[in-house]
């Protein structure tokens, strides 16, 4: 149950970034900012109330929050990975 719960949490922080207008990852996302982060927080609140249900408050909260922020954490470098060289100056 531990991994489907950090499971439905990446899919939260994936639907983040992909709401980010600065990922790479998938452009086509861009077109659905407002809909990907409004599913972000269903997606989230569902994986803390599993955690939750399973392995007590504080436990599931900090299980969800973990899966969470490593995704958010690990996606920006595999985007970064992705493009091999191309620059991105801001």
């Amino acid at each position: 149950m531990n991994w489907i719960c950090i499971g439905v949490a990446a899919l939260a922080a994936l639907c983040l970034y992909l709401a980010s207008p600065h990922q790479t990852l998938w452009p086509a996302a861009l077109r659905r900012q407002a809909f990907l982060r409004w599913l972000s927080v269903p997606l989230m609140a569902g994986s803390i109330a599993a955690a939750t249900e399973t392995y007590g408050g504080w436990c599931g909260v900090c299980m969800a929050l973990a899966g969470f922020m490593t995704t958010l954490v690990v996606l920006p470098y595999l985007d970064a990975w992705r493009r091999k060289g191309a620059r991105h100056v801001g």
